[in-house]
């Protein structure tokens, strides 16, 4: 008997995140971290620190988007919530959470 993976879930509206900048008018979404492609995640696992982590995940849902932050505070303030709202303590990879 074969196992069929079943499809993906994070386009599901509550499996995303969405957010605003301020100064911007539109609503930002990315998928919660837990279903972050596993090759994404995989090769955010290999980079050296959060920052750059979060600026590679929001560069490749969100192309540009990253721009628009005008401090680290606001890119951290987002990560936090959005891991929050993941089920994901920060710093935690999705895959170690589910352990």
């Amino acid at each position: 008997m074969v196992y069929e993976v079943p499809a993906s879930k994070a386009s599901v509206d509550q499996n995303v995140f969405t957010f605003k900048i301020p100064g911007d008018r539109r609503t930002h979404k990315v998928p919660k971290l837990r279903f972050i492609k596993p090759s994404l995640m995989r090769e955010m696992d290999a980079q050296a620190n959060r920052i750059d982590r979060v600026y590679a995940l929001l560069e490749h849902y969100v192309p540009g988007v990253v721009d628009k932050f005008e401090s680290l505070d606001q890119l951290e303030a987002l990560y936090e919530n959005w891991a929050k709202e993941s089920g994901v303590s920060v710093g935690e990879s999705s895959a170690s959470s589910e352990s």
